[in-house]
């Protein structure tokens, strides 16, 4: 998650900043971002361009966005942030070999 989500980020911002172009349709002005060719003429079917719409338009109560923000990035900060756990082995036989677990990962958030 610590490379994948900052890698994900750029890729959106990216393809936002270098990509945006504008479609007219009946009328109406469509502005949206996708990689596509420089110079090519492409056109989106009807569905499409309602998709486009549906992904680029989010209604939401301001309420529930600052009560999901005040959750998840609290969340999220914990998780990029975080530590590494310091282990230490304890041996309590001197030079004896004993028989251990198999490895675990650990994750706690403090």
């Amino acid at each position: 998650m610590r490379c994948f989500l900052p890698i994900l980020f750029v890729s959106y911002l990216a393809s936002i900043t270098f990509f945006a172009h504008v479609h007219v349709v009946n009328g109406v002005t469509i502005v949206h971002s996708h990689p596509f060719k420089k110079g090519a003429a492409h056109q989106h079917s009807t569905v499409e361009l309602l998709l486009v719409h549906w992904l680029s338009h989010l209604t939401a109560d301001g309420e529930a966005v600052v009560f999901a923000l005040s959750l998840f990035i609290p969340f999220l900060l914990c998780l990029l942030l975080q530590l590494p756990q310091r282990s230490h082995y304890h041996c309590p036989y001197h030079g004896v070999v004993g028989l251990r677990a198999p490895p675990v990962v650990r994750f706690s958030i403090h």
